[in-house]
């Protein structure tokens, strides 16, 4: 038997608790045995545990509240009424997410401890009735891990899968494989240095630039001034809240658009509402296995991957503007470095941006040439766009540089919303954002 297949038994009767352990010791399992529910749920949450086996009789087993339940989870009706003793399996959903697909539990403690209990979710994956016939916990048990593979299994199989796609040229099953390299910048916010530094290092192993801040001000700085494709944050953070700054990218015209996870320490109904409330995309429990978090990320990315880049004159990019926003169109461009001209279309409107090795070169719109054309382009709400690989543009030179354009952009449209009359472009230092 591997010593992986690691095992919680949450029973408080001694006779039976006793003869679980005898058995599983026996085809050597490794094992936790208690009758303290939160310690069970403790281990879960920190251990690769491969699965807790709850006594029915103890009657822990609870839905999952509805402001806690995650998009494709099963749910639990109840224990079968036909079964009156035995074990339900549960599987600890944050080393499997895939098990989501069974019905997903958390587990009801006595006393609430000093310290919050992680919320640890579980997958009820099987009932193993009593009395045990000859050696029938270890079969019922050998037959959930043949059928369902421990995570550790379907993790290698799934590298394995990604190093053949690479020796084929098709790197589809990798990680993050379906969205570009210009596309991959993340900004982490927390100020618990080893859990950001963990963070990044993972995100850099597939691919990414990452930023970091410690506080909200340090990094709405950040984003403004680099613009990351992505924005994870701790909800606690030195200065502010994790809501405030997520409130602030939401009201920023340049930011409005980025994907902004919640990854905190802090996970219940009310705040995962306040959290989505707040403009967030996401919300991830600490602590949150990395293939969990690439998952996600990857899921929330499809927005901007989706929108392919072809090769051949006259193809490639395009796609709805809402989809994404006018100033993340322009920055796709201009980070893939592309040459030709962007078509834009909202009812009766169209406006024609031509580029050049990602450089703003000219524009045309309906009433007006130059600078002004982006600035409009960059308020757009809606419409549809695409981009001319072979196409050309006659019309006034633009001869600013792409970032002060998109900045600039933005500056004025936030000033429109707020009902300000526009001014002159002001000091580079004062386009950084004062909320």
């Amino acid at each position: 038997m591997p010593d992986a297949r690691r095992v919680v038994v949450l029973e408080d009767d001694t006779i039976n608790r006793f003869s679980t352990e005898r058995i599983l010791r026996r085809e050597d399992y490794w094992l936790f045995v208690t009758e303290d529910a939160a310690a069970a749920v403790r281990v879960a949450s920190v251990s690769a545990i491969d699965l807790v086996l709850v006594d029915l009789s103890l009657g822990r087993l609870e839905p999952v509240p509805q402001g806690q339940r995650r998009r494709g989870d099963a749910v639990f009706r109840g224990v079968p009424p036909s079964l009156t003793d035995g074990y339900a399996v549960l599987r600890p959903l944050h080393l499997d997410p895939a098990s989501a697909r069974f019905p997903v539990v958390t587990l009801k403690t006595d006393d609430l401890p000093v310290e919050p209990l992680p919320l640890c979710r579980f997958a009820v994956v099987e009932f193993l009735p009593r009395p045990w016939k000859a050696g029938g916990l270890v079969e019922g048990l050998n037959a959930i891990f043949r059928d369902a593979p421990r995570p550790a299994e379907a993790a290698g199989r799934e590298a394995e899968s990604v190093r053949a796609g690479s020796e084929r040229g098709n790197g589809g099953s990798k990680p993050f494989g379906s969205t570009p390299v210009a596309l991959r910048t993340a900004l982490l916010v927390d100020p618990d240095d080893g859990e950001r530094r963990a963070l990044a290092e993972d995100l850099v192993q597939h691919g990414f630039s990452v930023l970091e801040a410690t506080t909200g001000a340090e990094a709405l700085r950040l984003a403004v001034a680099r613009r990351p494709w992505l924005v994870l944050t701790e909800l606690l953070l030195a200065d502010e809240s994790g809501l405030a700054l997520c409130r602030k990218i939401r009201r920023h015209s340049l930011l409005r658009r980025t994907p902004v996870v919640f990854l905190s320490a802090r996970d219940d109904c009310d705040t995962r509402y306040q959290a989505l409330k707040a403009g967030a995309d996401d919300y991830l429990a600490k602590p949150a296995p990395s293939r969990e978090v690439r998952i996600r990320l990857e899921l929330l990315l499809k927005r901007f991957a989706e929108i392919e880049l072809g090769t051949e004159p006259g193809a490639g990019l395009r796609g709805a503007v809402e989809l994404v926003g006018a100033p993340a169109v322009l920055q796709i461009c201009h980070l893939n470095a592309l040459t030709g001209v962007l078509i834009a279309r909202r009812g009766s409107q169209a406006v024609r941006i031509a580029f050049r090795r990602g450089q703003v070169v000219s524009a045309i719109g309906p009433d007006h040439e130059g600078p002004l054309v982006v600035y409009d382009f960059i308020g757009w709400p809606h419409g549809q766009f695409e981009f001319d690989r072979g196409a050309l543009v006659e019309g006034a030179s633009v001869d600013a540089d792409f970032n002060a354009l998109l900045l600039e952009g933005c500056r004025r449209l936030d000033e429109r919303r707020r009902g300000l009359p526009l001014e002159v472009s002001p000091p580079a230092e004062t386009l950084l954002p004062a909320h």
